[in-house]
């Protein structure tokens, strides 16, 4: 995954003490607002303070200022869990676990003025889909039915030219370091007897593979669905085994990134606009050797706001509802359509393998 430059409104972590930091806010913005310093005001539409919602945790808001939005963030008990775009509005699902959180919103201006909103809100567990939203047809893995005239790319494993390969850090991160390499026809292991097989060896080092399928910029849902397989070094020597889709259109990248962590043991989300990955707290152990894991992604793509939404992950048949949206950004790339698998390797920069079988990109 490329590295993004962190922007100027980042540097402004939540650390505390909502309360104390958003009156020192007000205090300096109201003394200096005279002298050409916007005033910025934030207000959160969902959740209230004090309500019990169910998870996962939607966060609604608007920001209002004599100056342009530059930014985003909303903390969950002191944690950067979203960065949203240079936009007004918000309209956001965070992945939490169940109990009492703090939660803060804030947003900055051109001028770097900000503004938070922070209060207490307990999350209750799923209750299905929320009030006003009509769900998708949904088969017996929680996961929609695609329409017949949806596009399907099957068994991209199987395309044996047009890849894209790197390890350097400017590419895939990491150190750049070791060795790495692709084959395609193994019939051993396979599910139908042409598997994909990755490997990727070095100390901190990270090998990406990306496949390209071409200009398709009216679509707007990804089913993206494959079987993985991992050799028994992997449990020592995998670091992150990362897995994406995306979608360049009109200059903007919808890079939608997913790795199973093995370090923090959950699975990760990326936001483009930041560079950054962030946890979930969906859980992903360290997959068993020698078996093959059905991984299945619904995520979809919003060509007006410039967004990406990560919907449900079904592992092995276990359904996970995470509806999260990250913001999209504009690098001015061409127009196209594909996936891509990475393997990162932690300090003991030993190899191991990965084997991928029965890819299919199903978009609509």
């Amino acid at each position: 995954m490329l590295l993004r430059r962190r922007t100027s409104w980042q540097k402004f972590p939540y650390t505390g003490a909502p309360l104390i930091k958003n009156l020192l806010a007000a205090l300096f913005l109201f003394a200096f607002a005279p002298f050409g310093i916007a005033q910025i005001s934030v207000n959160v539409a969902t959740p209230t303070p004090y309500a019990t919602v169910a998870a996962p945790l939607r966060v609604r808001a608007t920001a209002t200022s004599s100056r342009p939005i530059t930014g985003w963030h909303v903390y969950v008990d002191g944690r950067d869990a979203y960065s949203g775009p240079a936009a007004g509005t918000i309209d956001t699902s965070i992945a939490t676990t169940t109990g009492t959180h703090q939660v803060v919103v804030r947003a900055w201006d051109s001028s770097g003025a900000y503004d938070s909103r922070a209060m207490q809100v307990i999350v209750s567990s799923s209750t299905g889909v929320k009030t006003g939203e009509t769900p998708a047809p949904a088969t017996s893995k929680g996961l929609p039915t695609p329409p017949s005239t949806a596009k399907v790319f099957n068994n991209i494993e199987e395309m044996t030219s047009g890849w894209g390969t790197c390890n350097t850090p400017a590419c895939a991160g990491g150190s750049g370091a070791g060795t790495y390499w692709q084959a395609f026809n193994q019939t051993s292991p396979s599910l139908d007897g042409r598997s994909m097989q990755l490997y990727q060896t070095g100390s901190w080092s990270n090998a990406l593979w990306y496949k390209k399928l071409g200009k398709n910029n009216s679509v707007t849902n990804f089913l993206w669905d494959f079987w993985v397989q991992l050799d028994k070094a992997s449990l020592t020597a995998a670091q992150t085994l990362e897995y994406d889709a995306f979608q360049f259109v009109g200059g903007y990248n919808y890079m939608i990134g997913t790795q199973c962590n093995y370090a923090a043991r959950v699975w990760d989300t990326w936001n483009e606009y930041t560079g950054k990955w962030l946890h979930t707290t969906i859980p992903c152990q360290k997959f068993t050797p020698g078996t093959w894991h059905h991984i299945q992604w619904y995520m979809t793509t919003n060509h007006t706001n410039h967004t990406y939404t990560y919907k449900t992950l079904v592992v092995d048949g276990v359904v996970y509802n995470l509806n999260q949206t990250q913001p999209a950004k504009y690098l001015g790339w061409a127009d196209n359509l594909g996936a891509q698998w990475q393997l990162d390797v932690n300090a003991s920069g030993t190899g191991y393998h990965e084997w991928v079988d029965k890819a299919k990109l199903t978009v609509w």
